[in-house]
């Protein structure tokens, strides 16, 4: 098993550096000049300058070969790639804070939102597909298809603005939009946590729904109905142990967005979180938060990867590192 992991951790390394590679590149490429959008347009060449070098976007941009006999400096390394490629992040420039502050301080916010979200739906998602999978054909399986379908054609956003309206402006049981410190955070936390469920419900509900019906239709599954095993037995001992691989690959790979947030969420009910910092830094060109953003991200993607693999072993001893 520790070859796999050690082959599986060599081969992500040119994952993450390719996400890396295409993100800074077009990035640097289609921005405009952060310093100038920051600035203003009639500042000077000298406060431009001391922008940019504040910025760090002064360096060249994949390797500075004129910084190699400097001394106190990286060398050919001394360029916004590689300062990007070991975590120094600089600040961002709109909210004049270290991006690693920044992150730290909306991380739990975001989280405070998605991770009661997630486990709401995860445990909905997983009831319900075994018991209309085992009801299959009556109402209850029809309703919750219906429903289903329902959540997953409209649009998030015209849903987050309907909820506003009926749950915030119209019955006033939320605030519409906010977000405070504190016990005061559960009223606020409220609506987009119903938000976020209502979202994210309709497609993993099929989906599991359809993973269960594979399982009870399989050959083990008739051979214990037979043997006489009851139908609860069968459903939790034998079908739902089946079932999870697929489980566990949705629930760790989601694991790294959880504090990524929802980027539409967050601005529309201007939660102060990782979601609605990404977008403002995105529209204000500021390019450290979105880099640091997506590098980290991608690294934690690949990691829950590598960590669910391992997790198939445990629940499925048929899986195989070889």
């Amino acid at each position: 098993m520790w070859a796999y992991i050690v082959r599986r951790t060599l081969l992500t390394i040119p994952t993450v550096l390719g996400i890396l590679i295409l993100t800074f590149s077009m990035f640097s490429l289609v921005a405009k000049d952060p310093a100038r959008a920051y600035a203003g347009k009639q500042a000077s060449a000298a406060t431009l300058k001391a922008i940019r070098h504040k910025m760090g976007i002064d360096k060249p941009l994949f390797f500075n070969p004129s910084a190699m006999h400097q001394k106190g400096s990286r060398g050919l390394f001394d360029s916004q790639f590689f300062d990007l490629l070991f975590f120094r992040f600089g600040n961002s420039m709109r909210y004049e804070e270290s991006v690693w502050t920044l992150i730290a301080t909306r991380g739990p916010i975001s989280l405070a939102i998605q991770l009661p979200a997630f486990l709401i739906v995860m445990g909905l998602e997983m009831l319900l597909a075994l018991y209309v999978a085992r009801h299959r054909g009556e109402i209850s399986d029809i309703l919750t298809t219906a429903v289903s379908v329902m959540l997953m054609s409209v649009p998030p956003l015209a849903l987050y603005i309907v909820l506003q309206w009926v749950f915030g402006a119209r019955l006033r049981l939320f605030p519409v939009a906010g977000w405070a410190s504190g016990y005061y955070a559960v009223q606020f936390a409220a609506l987009p946590i119903i938000a976020s469920v209502m979202t994210q419900f309709g497609g993993g509900a099929r989906f599991y729904r359809t993973v269960v019906l594979d399982e009870i239709n399989s050959e083990y599954v008739r051979t214990a109905q037979a043997k006489g095993v009851g139908p609860r037995d069968v459903m939790l001992t034998h079908v739902l142990r089946n079932v999870m691989i697929p489980v566990i690959t949705n629930t760790v790979t989601a694991l790294p967005f959880l504090v990524l947030g929802a980027l539409i969420l967050e601005e529309l009910f201007q939660v102060p979180g990782i979601g609605g910092l990404l977008v403002q830094s995105i529209f204000n060109g500021d390019r450290s938060p979105v880099l640091a953003i997506t590098y980290v991200t991608s690294i934690a993607y690949c990691v829950m990867l590598l960590i669910s693999d391992i997790l198939y072993t445990i629940v499925d001893p048929r899986v195989s590192f070889s």
